[in-house]
């Protein structure tokens, strides 16, 4: 025992150990109280990150949303415009085309392999809408004797060539092209005031004519050709 303590009595000496395990057990207790809030705070850190991470996430994911929603918007918006620009080309493509189109259907009818066609496609739809004998075959007539004749043969043959019997060719001077083909009070009309009868169908036809797809070989036959007005 040093000589500072020599002098010392017991009580003291235990007061002193008294206060040093308190003083370390304070000392021990402020650690511990420092550890587990440094843990505490790591904790939260680690939970702010997390929260602050799944809200960067939602908002990249709003800003994506509403940009995916602008972007589908301008498409819209363009595809609107351009139906409407397709739709002011069509009106104007139409109206050009309609004052043309009975000028166009007649000029078929005189090209010799158009009439052979629209002559077939005739017969083969009256037959099947009319049966097969007893027909009136109103015709285009006359033009010229050579003309006429080339038509005659060609009815003949087609007439022939579907085994229709009793059919009656009957030249009228009213019509520039196409057939009217009569059984009883029954009527099957191709001439080109028959074709053009129903003009949405008409032009229905022509829009899909003008797609770059739309065009389609027809051998000659006009649109809707053998429909009964």
């Amino acid at each position: 025992m040093s000589d500072a303590r020599a002098g010392t009595s017991p009580i003291d000496l235990q007061a002193d150990a008294l206060i040093d395990d308190v003083g370390r057990k304070v000392a021990q207790t402020c650690r511990e109280l420092r550890e587990a809030a440094g843990r505490e705070a790591d904790t939260l850190r680690q939970r702010a990150r997390l929260r602050a991470r799944r809200q960067m996430r939602r908002a990249i994911q709003d800003m994506r949303a509403a940009a995916d929603q602008r972007l589908q918007q301008a498409r819209a918006e363009l595809e609107t415009e351009a139906r409407q620009r397709a739709r002011t080309r069509a009106t104007a493509a139409l109206s050009a085309a309609w004052p043309q189109l009975a000028a166009a259907i007649e000029q078929r009818w005189h090209e010799p392999a158009a009439r052979a066609a629209w002559i077939d496609a005739q017969i083969g739809l009256a037959r099947t809408r009319l049966g097969p004998k007893d027909w009136t075959v109103h015709h285009p007539g006359p033009r010229s004797g050579g003309d006429d004749a080339a038509l005659q043969a060609a009815l003949e043959a087609a007439l022939d060539a579907r085994g229709i019997v009793g059919a009656v060719l009957r030249p009228d001077g009213q019509l520039r092209a196409g057939l009217i083909i009569e059984v009883g009070r029954a009527r099957l009309d191709s001439t080109p005031r028959a074709l053009l009868a129903d003009r949405p169908a008409v032009e229905a036809a022509l829009l899909a004519a003008l797609e770059p797809d739309g065009a389609r070989a027809t051998g000659g036959v006009p649109s809707g050709a053998g429909s009964a007005p």
